[in-house]
């Protein structure tokens, strides 16, 4: 099972936009076919939100971030305005045992 961390900083007063909109975006990854589990985890620091995200195999995941990247960030172009990626603090790696 591959695993997948992407982290998240949050303008303050934006949380609540950000809950919404990128709710729909872990809503269609939990659809997609080879995900195991698609969750938006707000953080105990302030304005920080972690997308946790468990799938059967890298590949299912690679085939979700081309629709993630091509058509539903795409149609968030608010969400980079008051959210910015920690790239520095993603994570991914495989499931033990």
């Amino acid at each position: 099972m591959f695993v997948d961390l992407s982290f998240f900083e949050v303008e303050a007063g934006h949380q609540r936009s950000f809950e919404q909109d990128f709710g729909t975006i872990v809503e269609q990854a939990r659809a997609t076919s080879g995900c195991v589990t698609s969750e938006l985890v707000r953080m105990d620091e302030d304005y920080h939100y972690v997308w946790v995200e468990r799938w059967e195999n890298r590949e299912e995941h690679n085939n979700f971030n081309e629709i993630l990247f091509g058509r539903l960030l795409p149609s968030l172009p608010d969400i980079g305005r008051y959210a910015s990626r920690l790239v520095d603090r993603d994570a991914e790696g495989y499931v033990i045992g």
